[in-house]
């Protein structure tokens, strides 16, 4: 027999060739897709000696004992005996939250450096214990075995890999049973531990190569063959050991400090023989797929592990053989995931079985750049990618696993490298057998659905869903088979009829973003149609039940799980909600009062009245008017209202009494209160009359009949006295607004003041406060009349202004002074007093009780406001919730009286740079800007 050349294990010569095994002697020869192997080169195995215990380190954590005595001093000197004994500087440079100190010296320590100062340091008598502060990893599951390194196809998706390791982290395949239908098995002491007992499943003795048929023994006795022998001009071809190498991928022990590692180390192998010498029949691959799913073969014992997962890295072109067909969907309907190579011919997959066949995971190779292999076959047909090598440039370019040494027959065990889609679909096969040891309820829909959509974006056209990513893969498997743990809601809330329930706490339930929330409120045990939220209404049907409120879960793969809370109390009648009534209209005979009832709620509510007089009830006055009457008089009335409905509480609510009916002559109309507007502040007047049984207030207070100085809003009130009623219609109330505006002003041509320019910012302002007499400026040492404008304004100069602004009034101010920091000799001392005593200032209340002014402090620009708007009597104003002044935000001192300044259009602030406009509230306020605003009050 003609051997193919074989590279020597050490020389790592390539030798390179993808073949495809056409059986043209046997009919329906499915092909082998595989690749002249390799031998794996050397590499060192990792040593399994036992580390140090001590890490190389630089820092230590050193505990001192708690006891009386011990000083700083004490714990200095323990450091420096250490650092003498050690030979190296230690300094602490800080303490643990758990109170040790954390101690460092001048550079790192060797591992014995390291653990003679850990040790000189716990053997002080001051120091409860000692240990180097050491530098510690994440845990990575990456396994020891020899040749792991240079199994790139399990490695981080950057080096063309499926990212393994971080999925060993979550599953290695435990209890998954993978069935290999290929050339058998060798024994190999990497890979005996995880091999099941199989089944030699080659009917033709010639094809066996073993003297008989069908046997309970799937060793691999090899598939070599002369030249000529399976086809006329075909070449000789030396032994694959095919199946060995792909069940090394699928399962190989790892982590035992030699070889290589399976994809799934954990899992087992069913190996089931059907290739042999030339290739394998058809049939014999279809009984093997039933067999291996569980199904019956006549004359073969049945499968003692029927296997979740089928690998078939074989195929031939044609169309799917209905008989193949048969056998996928008999596994398909045992719950088991058939995987197959889709083929190493470089066409369309869809030309090749059994990888075109319904139900299937038909798999291409992709390279170490994740790019298609050159040999693999594409196209629709494909539905995910997997590492299957190049060698043609790079033997490590390969998918090294176990194999034999052997050309003919087996003789020893070595390990070597492969190329082909048959390296691809074992790779995909273990990753299935990880996901169903995570959650076995999955279907083989399941696991080809997850294995798409977790996949890495496919880098060519024709590649399906791309390169598979086990991490990705079991990481959605791993949420999905996370158990749903049930809790037990809570209700809160009031069990009347129209309060409101809620169930915010559902209880201590596990989460994750594959579960479905249902909820559901119940009314004696009975779903409630519709009540589907958090937070339930009480409604009249209520009444004398008990409340409930369930929770349920559904998750795919996962019994429903439902946690129903306590029952609520008996649902009681509600309480309605309700106002006092009030009554409208004066108390004398002959006019109509009416009553409001205010709202009631949950409407509708059905109201009734009745009206009482002197706390008796009148006949017939039930409605919600009233004429008084003769008999009224000389008492007071109130009207009841009572409430009623459906499944809730009656409520009765009483007004209060109205004044003592007085007889028609004693109902009065109260004067009209006088308002004279004059050119100038100083002349406005308002004049209240004398009137029959009438009282004019203003804010509370009594004001005698006169004409006064008005300043601003006025507003009088009529509050008619005792034993009087005000008359229907009648006004009870007069408004006014004085404006402070005088007459038209143009400046003078010339300026009042030399250091005012005609032309300058404000001028007509500062003119017109000169014309006014609200500031006569200074005069100059060469006679001159100066108003430094751009001068900050003190409080004192400021209640001078606002005081002249006022027109001066007649006021004497009191022999003490209102403010601790003001004498009655200072200057300004009148109008400081004055603006206390009208309430524009009230200054600042000291630590010690006592007022200060300030006097020489300038004026911000906010308290500029509250002065204005003091000054114009605090006219009533609701400002907005917002303004648009960047710096004054809603809230801020003075907010009110800046708004004000801004709607009557005193002040419009700073236009800045980004756009936005702002008032510099807490800026001084200068003399010219000042004139401005007085200029502009309205």
């Amino acid at each position: 027999m003609q051997n193919r050349r074989r590279a020597s294990v050490r020389s790592q010569i390539l030798l390179v060739g993808v073949i495809a095994l056409v059986g043209a002697g046997l009919p329906a020869l499915p092909a082998v897709a595989d690749d002249v192997p390799v031998p794996a080169p050397s590499a060192a195995p990792l040593s399994t000696a036992t580390q140090s215990s001590v890490i190389p380190t630089d820092q230590f954590i050193v505990k001192f004992k708690e006891r009386a005595g011990i000083q700083s001093a004490d714990r200095q000197s323990s450091l420096r005996q250490a650092a003498g004994a050690a030979g190296v500087p230690v300094q602490a440079v800080r303490s643990t939250a758990t109170g040790e100190e954390v101690v460092k010296t001048d550079r790192k320590l060797g591992a014995e450096e390291a653990g003679e100062l850990a040790a000189t340091l716990a053997a002080d008598p001051n120091v409860e214990y000692a240990e180097p502060d050491t530098i510690m990893r994440l845990h990575d599951v990456r396994p020891n075995d020899t040749y792991f390194d240079f199994q790139w196809g399990v490695g981080d998706n950057n080096s063309g890999g499926i990212r393994m390791p971080l999925a060993w982290e979550i599953n290695q395949g435990e209890g998954s049973v993978v069935a290999v239908i290929d050339s058998g098995i060798l024994s190999h002491s990497d890979l005996n531990a995880n091999v099941l007992p199989g089944y030699d499943m080659i009917n033709d003795p010639a094809v066996a190569r073993d003297g008989n048929g069908r046997d309970s023994n799937p060793r691999d006795e090899g598939d070599a063959v002369t030249a000529g022998q399976c086809a006329p001009g075909e070449p000789a071809n030396i032994s694959s050991w095919h199946g060995t190498h792909v069940a090394g991928i699928v399962a190989a022990v790892g982590g035992n400090g030699k070889g290589v590692t399976g994809v799934a180390p954990k899992a087992k192998v069913v190996p089931i023989r059907t290739i042999g010498t030339c290739g394998g029949y058809t049939s014999d691959i279809v009984d093997s797929i039933v067999w291996a799913a569980g199904g019956a073969v006549t004359g073969v014992p049945a499968n003692a592990n029927p296997a979740r997962v089928i690998n078939l890295s074989l195929g031939g072109r044609s169309t799917c053989p209905a008989a193949i067909q048969n056998a996928v969907d008999f596994a398909h309907g045992k719950g088991a995931v058939v995987v197959v190579s889709a083929g190493n011919e470089n066409i369309d997959a869809s030309l090749v079985s059994p990888g075109n066949c319904r139900d299937v995971i038909n798999v291409g190779a992709t390279t170490k750049d994740e790019s298609k292999a050159y040999y693999s076959n594409y196209g629709a047909a494909i539905d995910v990618m997997a590492p299957g090598g190049d060698m043609r440039v790079d033997v490590l370019g390969g998918i090294v696993s176990t194999l034999n040494n052997g050309t003919d027959r087996a003789t020893t065990e070595d390990y070597y490298l492969k190329a082909g889609t048959s390296m691809a679909a074992p790779h995909v096969a273990g990753v299935a057998a990880m996901m169903l040891s995570v959650l076995p309820a999955l279907k083989p829909e399941d696991v080809e659905a997850k294995l798409k959509a977790t996949a890495k974006a496919p880098t060519c056209s024709g590649c399906g869903a791309g390169l598979i990513n086990a991490t990705g893969a079991l990481r959605d498997v791993e949420l999905e088979a996370e158990p749903i743990i049930g809790g037990t809601p809570v209700i809160t809330g009031e069990p009347f009829v129209g309060k409101t329930l809620t169930s915010t706490d559902i209880g201590n339930w596990t989460f994750n973003h594959l579960t479905q929330w249902t909820h559901q409120w119940n009314r004696s045990g009975v779903a409630i149609p519709g009540a589907t939220d958090y937070s339930y209404t009480l409604v009249p049907e209520d009444l004398g039940s008990t409340l409930t409120f369930t929770v349920t879960a559904k998750k795919d793969f996962h019994p429903t799980v439902s946690g129903t809370s306590a029952p609520t109390a008996t649902v009681k009648p509600g309480m309605l909600s309700s106002n006092v009534p009030t009554i409208s209209g004066s108390a004398y005979v002959g006019n109509a009062l009416t009553m409001d009832a205010g709202t009631w709620g949950p409407e509708p509510v059905e109201l009734s009245y009745q009206w009482y007089r002197a706390g008796a009830a009148i006949p017939g006055a039930t409605g919600t008017g009233y004429t008084l009457a003769d008999a009224d008089a000389g008492k007071a009335l109130t009207v009841k209202v009572t409430g009623t409905k459906p499944a809730y509480g009656t409520v009765v609510k009483t007004s209060a009494a109205t004044q003592t009916v007085v007889t028609a002559d004693k109902a009065v109309t109260p004067k009209a209160v006088g308002f004279a507007e004059a050119p100038y502040m100083a002349n406005d007047k308002y004049t209240i009359p004398e009137s029959i049984g009438t009282e004019y207030q203003i804010s509370g207070t009594a004001v005698a009949a006169g004409t006064y100085t008005a300043r601003g809003q006025v507003k009088v009130t009529a509050k008619i006295k005792d034993g009087f009623a005000l008359a229907n219609g009648a006004a009870s109330e007069w408004l006014a607004y004085f404006s402070s505006k005088g007459p038209a002003f143009t400046p003078p041509a010339k300026s009042p003041f030399k250091d005012v320019l005609t032309t300058q910012q404000f001028y007509k302002e500062m003119a017109w406060m000169a014309d006014r007499k609200i500031s006569t400026g200074w005069v100059e040492a060469d006679k001159s009349v100066t108003y430094r404008p751009v001068t900050p304004i003190n409080r004192d100069a400021m209640a001078a202004f606002l005081y002249r602004m006022a027109g001066s009034p007649a006021y004497t101010p009191p022999a003490k002074s209102p403010f601790k920091d003001v004498l009655t000799t200072q200057q300004f001392y009148k109008e400081m007093s004055w603006l206390a005593e009208t309430g524009i200032s009230s200054g600042w209340t000291e630590s010690d009780g006592s007022r200060t002014y300030r006097p020489l402090t300038p004026i911000n620009r906010d308290a500029m406001a509250a002065f204005l708007y003091r000054l114009a009597n605090k006219p009533d104003y609701q400002p907005p919730n917002w303004l648009p002044f960047y710096d004054v935000p809603y809230g801020t001192q003075f907010y009110k009286e800046m708004a004000w300044m801004y709607e009557q259009e005193i002040s419009k602030g700073w236009l800045e740079a980004d756009g936005q406009y702002t008032y510099r509230p807490l800026s001084p306020i200068n003399r010219d800007a000042m004139a401005a605003f007085l200029y502009r009050m309205p």
